[in-house]
């Protein structure tokens, strides 16, 4: 464009010259008639350069709100990226803290398990236990039952006879 211009300012610098040098009627109006069009090309070429700078102005203003975009952006990459490296930690810390979860429910569950076997064992032992005292208790009360017997017949005895010096060491007869 500027070359264009330097084109237009050197046509227009040759008219007049040849206006100026005494030139023909003729070539006096075509040279004016050319400066004339090179004003007007000089005016077109004035009117692009004002609309091309004020364009560059306009794209140096969004070259500058885009740099800021950038360095903004840039900053919530960094900070996302610190918050993605907390995050992950996070993550990884709760991942542990279930698997150690995990291996306490596991410990626990075996223990339930092992627990509820020495219930049931320890429930058939009462059980046992429970019918040996029962039996155990039968006994005893026959054996009541025949020791009142004989208390009962040994007291009839010692009232007819005297006890004799020959028996058993704890003083308790044979029948």
């Amino acid at each position: 464009m500027a070359s264009r211009a330097r084109m237009l300012g050197f046509m227009g610098a040759v008219v007049c010259a040849l206006t100026f040098a005494g030139c023909k009627d003729k070539e006096r109006e075509m040279a004016l008639l050319e400066a004339e069009q090179a004003r007007i090309e000089l005016g077109k070429v004035k009117g692009d350069l004002a609309r091309t700078q004020r364009e560059l102005a306009d794209l140096k203003q969004e070259l500058v709100a885009a740099k800021d975009t950038r360095d903004e952006l840039h900053l919530q990459v960094e900070r996302l990226i610190k918050e993605r490296s907390g995050v992950m930690a996070a993550a990884e810390q709760t991942q542990e803290t279930v698997r150690t979860l995990t291996a306490q429910s596991t410990e626990q569950a075996q223990s339930v398990g092992t627990l509820q076997d020495e219930i049931k064992q320890l429930r058939t032992l009462v059980e046992t236990q429970q019918t040996l005292i029962t039996e155990q208790q039968a006994t005893i009360d026959e054996l009541q039952k025949t020791l009142d017997v004989l208390q009962g017949t040994a007291g009839e005895q010692d009232s007819m006879e005297e006890p004799s010096a020959v028996g058993e060491p704890n003083g308790v007869n044979e029948l």
